[in-house]
This record gives structure tokens, C-alpha cells and sequence, in this order.
């Protein structure tokens, strides 16, 4: 079969490297040509290892293949699935987009038109199944764990209890509001027992605290594990999530997890036995978890155990990879929209996401006319100028035929 991932790009995201764990695999077992649609095909050094038998498609490019299955693989690229030629379309959902934008982001409404087009779903995790299944009861669902990488990610040397000392890892970026890396980080300097605090992200914390560390989050895979090796305990505090990675990875490596009650965690996570949860909204809580954890004799390596025990029973990529495969195939056979179809939708919601847009540039511009709608649409985004123009002026002409 010939298979199209729809991407934007290759840049690093846990996102990302789900689809190339799975695209890859689906190339290298000699019953499929697989192709990534990029938006941006730029390289990126990470991901190199992944596309020695995936061909890159420049989705701008006139394109000649007929693909038997499109794979949307983020709200955007749903939108551009009217381009790509394919008999079958498949929304590869790896979380509900919309939560992590503000009420007033323009996109927000386009994310959840997007999410509604009736295409067959492939996900990862189950309360985004029972979400998306609840809003549409006839909508086709498959549900497909992300796997492990268990030759990265595993024990290794067994790190010594913490008698009373922690060294606690956070990861994420400050800028994001829904990883919440801030109150993470400000929890783990009240706690008393915390010695080491290391915090993996996009921009250095505003601390002088002798106790914190900084490291860019461009590490690769085995940097990351040798990083969840050398702390007590994962610290995550993140609002939205889809699969809830990190800890899984942590896990591996016997590093127990602090974490809120966020979407995903409830795939693994279990409150006592190999995490604990903690609220959302009290960093003197979380300080005195980590002081628990610190000091409660056995409790550290009770929680260990736990860790290694859940990991043993995770699948690894590739019987997860095998599900995939199988998961595609059978949805595919429910696929019921056309390309036309895909591309009349995608039109709708990319000319509803350019007059959100107006609306509130309007607010400041009463002056604009008809001529703004046009030049929102185009500044939303270039490549569907052609279409844009002559999209417009159909509704322009009907506008003033019947106005």
C-alpha cells in the first residue's frame, strides 16, 4: 500500500516522533511505500535516523502519487488533507489541539471544526477516543498505545535511595502555560530535602538558587534516559496532555514520577504504587511530597518497584508498530469522504478561521471591507492563494447578486 503521513514538519516534539516511530517501520517491513507530506521539509539532525526508507513530499510541489491512505497527524494538517490524492483519510489524533490555545486564539474554533470532519480516528490514548466518540457516537475509533524504546530506555545502574537528599528532574519549556514548567520548578525549590534540581527546557529559570540547573532541550533520546537514571524522581505538572510521555520514559529507567491528575496519566499512572499526584494548584503540597518522598523509609523504593513493574508490562514500538499497521488498514475500509470532499471542508474551515480572524482585527480596523476578508484569508496562509481567490470571488458574486 502506498501511505501518506501529513505533516508540518520535522522539527522535535513528542509528536513528531511518534509518527516517525511508526512511519518508519511501516517502510521497512516490505509491504508499504510510506511518504511524509511536509509543509516545511527543512532537515532537522534528530530525526535523521528515521527516514532512511520514508520519501519527503514537499506539499507545495505538484504531487502525482495516488496514495491508498492520508494520515492527517495534527488539526492543521486535516485541513490539508484535500490535497493530498489518496481512496482513504485517516486522522492519526494525538491530542485535542484546541485546549491548548486561549479562548480568543482564532485558531480554537478552526481546531475543533477541524476535529469534527467525520474521517476514521487512530489514537493514542483512550480518553481522547472517549471524548471524540462522545461528540460523534458514529465516528469509526481505534485506540493504539505509543510504545517504548526499551533499548534506551531502561534501569541501568540502580540509583541509591535518597536518605533525605533529592534530586528531582523537571522537564518542559517556561513558555508554554498548559506544561505548567514554572509551578514545577518553584514546588521543587521550596521542598527542604531538594539538593539537586535539574530543569530541562527551552529558557533558563529566573533563580540565583544554587540548587537549580539549567540544560537546553536538545538532547537526544539516550541523554534523556541517562538524565532520568541520575534523579530521585521525575517532576511533571503539566495541565493538558494527550499520552503523557515523560513519566512512561521515567518509568524505564526506575525514576518514580510527582505528577497532577493530567489527560493521559490515568493510561499508567497509579496514585501510591508508582507516581504520586498531586493538585494543580498548591506548590506547598508538591514541597512536601517531595520532602516525603524523601524521607519516609521505603517509600522511594517502593515507588521504584512500582515504576519497573509498570514498564515491564508497556509495549515496545514495535508491537505497537503492529497494531498501527492493522489499526490503518481496517480504518481505512470505513473512510467515506472523497478528496473533493476533503477539499471543500478544508476550504470551510480555512475561510472561517480568516474571518474569526477579521472579526477581531475589526475591533481596531472598522475600515477594512471587503477587501480584508481577501487579505486575511492570503496572510492565514499563502499556499492556498489560488484557491483563496477564486473562493472569494464565487461568494463575492453571489454577495452582491442576492444583496
Amino acid at each position: 500500500m502506498k501511505i501518506a503521513f501529513v505533516m508540518n514538519d520535522l522539527s522535535l516534539s513528542g509528536g513528531t516522533y511518534v509518527v516517525l516511530e511508526h512511519a518508519q517501520r511501516l517502510a521497512s517491513n516490505g509491504r508499504h511505500q510510506v511518504s511524509l507530506v511536509l509543509r516545511d521539509p527543512t532537515p532537522h539532525q534528530w530525526a535523521a535516523q528515521f527516514l532512511s526508507k520514508l520519501e519527503l513530499v514537499d506539499w507545495n510541489s505538484e504531487q502525482t502519487v495516488q496514495f491508498d491512505i492520508g494520515i492527517a497527524t495534527y488539526w492543521e494538517t486535516l485541513g490539508h488533507l484535500g490535497f493530498v490524492a489518496a481512496n482513504n483519510y485517516i486522522w492519526f489524533c494525538q491530542s485535542l489541539e484546541d485546549r491548548f490555545v486561549p479562548d480568543r486564539n482564532p485558531d480554537r474554533t478552526s481546531m475543533q471544526l477541524a476535529a469534527s470532519i467525520p474521517v476514521p480516528v487512530l489514537t493514542e490514548a483512550q480518553w481522547i477516543a472517549d471524548f471524540l466518540g462522545f461528540a460523534n457516537p458514529q465516528r469509526v475509533l481505534r485506540v493504539v498505545r505509543n510504545g517504548i524504546d526499551k533499548k534506551v530506555f531502561y534501569p541501568g545502574d540502580s540509583l541509591p535511595a535518597p536518605f533525605g537528599k533529592m534530586r528531582v528532574l523537571v522537564e518542559g519549556p517556561l513558555n508554554s502555560i498548559t506544561k505548567n514548567t514554572e509551578y514545577a520548578l518553584s514546588a521543587a525549590l521550596r521542598a527542604e530535602s531538594t539538593e539537586q534540581l535539574t530543569h530541562i527546557g527551552s529558557d533558563p529559570y529566573p533563580t540565583a538558587d544554587p540548587r537549580y540547573t539549567f540544560v537546553l532541550s536538545n538532547l537526544s533520546f539516550e541523554e534523556m534516559a541517562l538524565q532520568y537514571r541520575s534523579h530521585h524522581v521525575l517532576l511533571k505538572t503539566s495541565l493538558v496532555e494527550g499520552m503523557f510521555g515523560p513519566p512512561l520514559e521515567a518509568f524505564h529507567c526506575g525514576t518514580p514520577a510527582i505528577v497532577t491528575p493530567v489527560t493521559g496519566s490515568e493510561e499508567y499512572i497509579r496514585n501510591g504504587l508508582n507516581a504520586l499526584v498531586v493538585p494543580w494548584n498548591d506548590e506547598r503540597k508538591v514541597a512536601r511530597e517531595i520532602d516525603r518522598l524523601a524521607g519516609e523509609e521505603g517509600l522511594w523504593e517502593f515507588l521504584s518497584e512500582g515504576a519497573l513493574k509498570t514498564a515491564s508490562a508497556w509495549p515496545d514500538w514495535d508491537k505497537q508498530a503492529a497494531e498501527f499497521e492493522i489499526a490503518i488498514v481496517e480504518l481505512s475500509e470505513g473512510s467515506k469522504l472523497s478528496q473533493t470532499d476533503m477539499g471543500n471542508l478544508s476550504n470551510a474551515i480555512a475561510f472561517n478561521g480568516s474571518l474569526h480572524w477579521l472579526a477581531m482585527r475589526r475591533l481596531s480596523d472598522k475600515s477594512g471591507g471587503l477587501n480584508l476578508v481577501e487579505e486575511a484569508w492570503l496572510e492565514q496562509d499563502r499556499s492556498l492563494k489560488k484557491r483563496a481567490v477564486h473562493l472569494l470571488a464565487s461568494i463575492f458574486r453571489s454577495w452582491r447578486q442576492t444583496g
